[in-house]
Formats: C-alpha cells, sequence, structure tokens
C-alpha cells in the first residue's frame, strides 16, 4: 500500500486563540542553537548529466509515491502561509530615464534596481494599464489624458507586465488556447494543468499589436527585472499521465488502478515530466516547442523531493520575445515566494515532510520536526542566463518576499514558527530573523535572534541595511527592532507595543518609517484601516508619533505593496481605502483613494479622492436603477452598498498631476489640493 504523506498545517490566524502568552524577547538569551533533530541544512543541489539518470530519478520518486489515484492522492506539499501578494519600496522619479522635465513615479519596489510587474506602468508619456482584461494605452502628453490603443485578451486571464520601450510583456493564464492546451486537460473532471503564457505586445502604434505568444506548462508565480533582463518564475507539474482510477470499490479494484499507475510511470518519457512549451507568432503560426530545460540544467536534492518542477526563464526585453532561444533552469522542488537583488534570485517554499523521515530504527518518533521554509539561490548577474547557486533551510515559514533581504552577501530572512495544528487552544508559536551565508555546504546559518512574538505571527518586515524592523500580532502590535550588523550574533533592540499591527512598513527616512495596517481593540478585534507614523531614531525605543485612522476601513497595500505610493518631492503617500457597510466619521461610506502628506513629524490628510459621483449607496443604488431591465449577473457589479468597479487600485504622478486608476477609468487630480481635473472613462 502506498505511505502515507504527512501534510503540515498551520493556523493561518492567530488572534483567534486563546490570552496572550507572549514573552519580551529583550533581555532573554537569544542565541538558539539547532540540533539536527530540529532541521538539516541542504547543501547545493545537483543537476544531472543526461536524460537517463533524470528519468530514473523521477519515476522512483513517482513509484514510491504512486498509488490507486494517481500521485495527486499522496503528495500534499502544504503553503503554511499565503504569499499575500506581495511588494515594496520607494517610488520615486527615475530622472535619468525620464523625459526632459518630466517627473513621475514608479512602481512600488522592494529593491532599487529591481523593478516588479504589476497592473500599472509609465514612463511619462504613456500610461499603460490591465483592467478588465484589458490592455489600455493612454497619452500622458497632454492637458488631460487621451486613449491611444485598447486590445482585449480572449481566454486569457492578465495578471501582471512588465513595460520597456514600445513593448509590453503580459504575464498571466489561459483558460484555453492552443491545441496542446487542451492536450493537457485530462479526461477525469476537475483535472487541470494550468498554462502560464506571455504575451508580447508592440505599442509603438495606434492600435496594440500581439507579436508573440509564449505558453509554458506551469502556474505562474511572479517575475523581476534588472536592466530589461527579465526572470519568470513557474511551477509546473508532470503533464500528459492519464492516472487510472479504481473500478468500483474494494480492495481489488484499488490495487489494479495502482498497477496501471505503476506501469503508465515507467512508460513515462522526459516530455512527461518537464515543462512543454510552444511559442507562437500574433496569428497562432507555430515559432518553437518543446521541453522548457534540458535535463542538463534541472538540478535535484538527494532525496525525494516531489515531482515539482521549479523553473527560472530568463527574458531579454530588448528584444523580441525569445528572438534566439529560451533560457531556462530548473530544480526538482516548490516554489512559493519570490525575493530577488540587482544579482541573485531567492524562492522559497514551505518544507512537506514524508512519513519515512519522521521515522527513526523503524518507529515513527515521538517528537516531529519543526515546520522549515526551503530556500533556492540563483545567480542572476548574468543578463542572458540564470544559475543555480544553493539552497538551504530556516525554521518557521515566510508570510512574503519582504520576509527576505540580502545584504552585504547575507541573506536575512525573517520567519514564524506555527509548529503543528493543534486542537488545543494553547498558542506556541514565535518567530526568528535568521542570517545565511552561502559556504560549500549550501546556505548555511550563522546567525539567528528568536523569541519575537510568542503566541504571535509576523504580519510585516522591513530590513533596512542592518536593521530589521519586524511587526507580529495576536491582541497588541509590538514592533521589534533588530541589529544585524554582527551577522553571526543577531540582537533585538527595541520593542514597542500599540493597539492594532502594521501590514506593510515602508521607510521615509532613516529615522521614520510608515506602517499601513489596522487599528484594533484590546481584544484584538479589528476595527478599520490605521497608518502609523514611528520614529525608530532610538532603536532601543521606537515610538509612534502620530497616526491617521479610518473606522471599518480596509486598503489593498494591507497585502499588496504595489498598491502604495510614496511621491518624495511632495512628502506625499497615497494609498486606497474603502470602508465596507461601517461609516466613517463623516457618516457616509467611502470607497477610494486618501492622500497623506508628512508635515514635520505630523501625518496631515492633504485630501480624498472617489471614482463615485455621489455617496457610494446612493451611487450603486441609482446604478441599479437605470439599468433595472439587466440581469442579476450585472447588478453584481454593486457590491457593499457601492460599485465595486470604482475601486480605486493604483496611483501614479507624472510631473503636477495625480492619477488614479479604477475600473471605471482614470482620474486626473491636482497634486497640491487633489481637486479632479479630468476623468478618462473606459
Amino acid at each position: 500500500m502506498k505511505k502515507m504523506i504527512i501534510a503540515l498545517l498551520c493556523s493561518l490566524s492567530l488572534s483567534a486563540c486563546g490570552a496572550d502568552s507572549r514573552d519580551n524577547a529583550l533581555g532573554q538569551d537569544q542565541s538558539i542553537p539547532l540540533s539536527p533533530s530540529q532541521i538539516q541544512l541542504t547543501s547545493a543541489l545537483t543537476s544531472f548529466e543526461s536524460c537517463d539518470p533524470f528519468l530514473r530519478h523521477v519515476k522512483a520518486n513517482a513509484l514510491d509515491m504512486v498509488g490507486p489515484w494517481g500521485v495527486g492522492g499522496g503528495y500534499f506539499p502544504i503553503t503554511m502561509e499565503a504569499e499575500m501578494m506581495r511588494d515594496t519600496a520607494e517610488a520615486i522619479a527615475d530622472e535619468s530615464t525620464a523625459a526632459p522635465k518630466t517627473q513621475y513615479s514608479t512602481t512600488n519596489i522592494q529593491e532599487a534596481g529591481v523593478d516588479e510587474p504589476d497592473i500599472i506602468k509609465t514612463d511619462g508619456q504613456r500610461i499603460v494599464a490591465l483592467v478588465e482584461n484589458k490592455l489600455r494605452v493612454l497619452d500622458a502628453t497632454g492637458e488631460q489624458l487621451r486613449q491611444s490603443g485598447e486590445l482585449q485578451f480572449d481566454n486569457f486571464w492578465a495578471q501582471d507586465m512588465f513595460l520597456s520601450g514600445d513593448r509590453v510583456v503580459v504575464f498571466g493564464q489561459m483558460h484555453e488556447t492552443t491545441t496542446a492546451h487542451k492536450r493537457s486537460v485530462s479526461r477525469v473532471p476537475g483535472w487541470y494543468s494550468p498554462i502560464t503564457t506571455l504575451i508580447s505586445v508592440d505599442i509603438s502604434k495606434p492600435t496594440p499589436q500581439v507579436t508573440r505568444r509564449l505558453h509554458i506548462d506551469g502556474s505562474y508565480i511572479s517575475s523581476r527585472l534588472v536592466d530589461n533582463s527579465a526572470r519568470i518564475v513557474i511551477q509546473s507539474s508532470p503533464t500528459g499521465l492519464e492516472w487510472f482510477y479504481p473500478e468500483g470499490s474494494g480492495l481489488r479494484a484499488e490495487r489494479e488502478a495502482e498497477e496501471k499507475n505503476r506501469q503508465l510511470i515507467k512508460e513515462s518519457t522526459v516530455d512527461n515530466w518537464v515543462p512543454w512549451f510552444v511559442l507562437e507568432t500574433s496569428d497562432g503560426a507555430l515559432l518553437q516547442e518543446g521541453t522548457l530545460t534540458s535535463c542538463e540544467r534541472v538540478y535535484h536534492p538527494s532525496s525525494n523531493s516531489g515531482l515539482q518542477m521549479l523553473n527560472i526563464v530568463t527574458v531579454d526585453l530588448d528584444e523580441e520575445l525569445f528572438e534566439e532561444q529560451i533560457a531556462s533552469t530548473s530544480v526538482l522542488a516548490d516554489g512559493q515566494t519570490v525575493y530577488s537583488s540587482r544579482e541573485n534570485m531567492y524562492v522559497a517554499t514551505t518544507e512537506w515532510v514524508d512519513e519515512r523521515d519522521l521515522r527513526t530504527e523503524g518507529t515513527i518518533s515521538s517528537e516531529p520536526p519543526k515546520v522549515s521554509t526551503r530556500i533556492h539561490k540563483f545567480d542572476i548577474s548574468d543578463p542572458t542566463r540564470t544559475v543555480y547557486r544553493s539552497s538551504g533551510q530556516v525554521i518557521g515559514t515566510v508570510l512574503n518576499q519582504y520576509s527576505m533581504s540580502e545584504f552585504e552577501d547575507n541573506l536575512r530572512v525573517a520567519t514564524t514558527d506555527h509548529g503543528w495544528w493543534t486542537s488545543e487552544q494553547e498558542v506556541t508559536s514565535q518567530s526568528y530573523v535568521t542570517v545565511l551565508q552561502e559556504t560549500d555546504d549550501g546556505l548555511t546559518e550563522i546567525g539567528r535572534v528568536g523569541n519575537l512574538g510568542k503566541g504571535e505571527r509576523i504580519y510585516a518586515v522591513r530590513f533596512l541595511g542592518d536593521l530589521a524592523t519586524v511587526v507580529t500580532f495576536r491582541q497588541t502590535d509590538p514592533l521589534y527592532t533588530v541589529d544585524l550588523s554582527q551577522p553571526q550574533s543577531p540582537k533585538v533592540l527595541g520593542e514597542l507595543k500599540i493597539m492594532g499591527y502594521s501590514a506593510y512598513l515602508h521607510p521615509i527616512t532613516d529615522k521614520l518609517l510608515i506602517g499601513v495596517g489596522q487599528d484594533a481593540l484590546e481584544t484584538g478585534r479589528t476595527i478599520g484601516t490605521q497608518v502609523s507614523l514611528f520614529d525608530i531614531s532610538d532603536l532601543s525605543q521606537p515610538v509612534r508619533i502620530d497616526q491617521w485612522q479610518l473606522p471599518g476601513g480596509s486598503s489593498e497595500t494591507e497585502y499588496n505593496a504595489r498598491a502604495f505610493l510614496h511621491w518624495p518631492a511632495e512628502d506625499l503617500f497615497v494609498l486606497p481605502v474603502v470602508t465596507h457597510q461601517i461609516p466613517n466619521p463623516d457618516g457616509k461610506a467611502f470607497a477610494g483613494a486618501v492622500a497623506l502628506e508628512l508635515n514635520g513629524r505630523a501625518l496631515d490628510e492633504r485630501g480624498r479622492i472617489t471614482h463615485l459621483k455621489s455617496d457610494p449607496k446612493v451611487t450603486c443604488q441609482r446604478w441599479i436603477e437605470e439599468r433595472e431591465n439587466e440581469t442579476e449577473v450585472e447588478r453584481q457589479h454593486c457590491w457593499s452598498e457601492y460599485d465595486w468597479r470604482g475601486t480605486i487600485q493604483r496611483s501614479l504622478v507624472i510631473d503636477d498631476q495625480l492619477h488614479t486608476l479604477s475600473s471605471l477609468g482614470v482620474l486626473s487630480s491636482d497634486l497640491k489640493t487633489m481637486k479632479p481635473l479630468s476623468f478618462l472613462a473606459f
């Protein structure tokens, strides 16, 4: 019989568990050595010499995992904490690339020089936006925005994009498209193999033109752009294996199905295990197709790491999409969270555990292993290719990409150890900051500090040079400052407790920090949007010197840092905010964006922006009344007392105007007064 795979489960929200039992991290022994039973470092993986050893390896893994329902019924890689997508940094106008006398903001990114994909991009002359599966090109050179082009995507879910000169590369998933994709869908209802698609679009002409499409087996995770060299991260699974299932009930039916599945694995080829790609012209003519990665560029650990494959595809945006060849590097591993510096890319995933790994001399160990995160490092310094470097593990799980940061050749990682799921109310979680260094043994731990937020989990992290700021939460919000100047012995310097929490931290200066999150009661129940201004000039005693609140509000910034805008020239911060049925202090619901400005040591509201012409509730009622003959599906645009299409998703600055994007259109406002100037409706 197939051996059981034990999945690691954890609670994503600790705020509902028991009383606060956290310990103060200050003054305690902060050196926490790991024993081999707790965690095992993963040395550099090895590549296959040819396809024969690759096939032997994956077939042996698959045969060890297969059962009467294929391999999907026995392998459970669990995401301990979903990537709360996504990202951050200072949106500073790039004057070196801007047109003369034009200043404009860029995507809010995490690391300088490492661009991140988003649903809106600008070069100061044009604004390109992905709205409801349409690519819209707006001319920003006149007094008012003007739409100069539009492209509708069919059977394609556009997720985000990069803009490079006159080329836009859009990343997303195909619903159904090529014959190759239709073949990937099994006869069994509900069995689906995702396809990642890259679409290259020329926007130099009035009508945007698709020039090429690249389809790849697997799910799109994320991408990064350094000096016009893009890295696309894709997670793929075996394809083309039509698993047999028991015909009827009973042990014999299961054993017969399992034997047929074992034979299916034995007869499989490389094409079943390495993702397939199809490169097409705009009209669907085939240019290239084949396996994405050669067997010699596939890396693997010595033990069974499952059958998923992590693929890093390198794309030069200076050239047409894959004009010469497709460059890809792959690892037999999972991938969930992507972080990148200018030189290296890291992909992290929560580690899964097989029952065999828990056995000690024929018996299951009474003490389960620690939940851990595996991290793979890739060298991206060469713009034409990606090279696998090494791997390692840290205790606990990462929250998102901001949980990782490279500084002076070390990788710092903030994690929460949730432990194993239990029905008991006692919470024993705690958080760590671990420093890893690449050695001959892989990414090796050289320092670690723990005891952060006992009984809580991490809600936000921001690394600032050799300083880490970490927010944990359960009932109150401790903001920790961690000294990383000596990587071998990181140390907690200070701790600040306030009500609520920050879900995103943004540096203003080396002494001031902004936190965007939720206010909360003493019980831990959240009550609305809160923007905090922290003074960290004294790292031993961080203080909150001001705050702005919107009762009942929430902001996309809390889980997607790309929604946040910082315009340093005006000391201005813009974030989308909505209230759901709970009125704000004015007695009205609100859907739009709020602009806050820094005046000395205070946050002042410069203005509010909305794309709804009147009170959200009235707007929604009027919208329904005007369309009383429309279907119920069409009426569902009105949600939570307002037309959800008016929700502002992004904002950007071009010269003296602030442009805000929603599904209804783009509103241009005066940057100084926030007074509406013009609205371009979609």
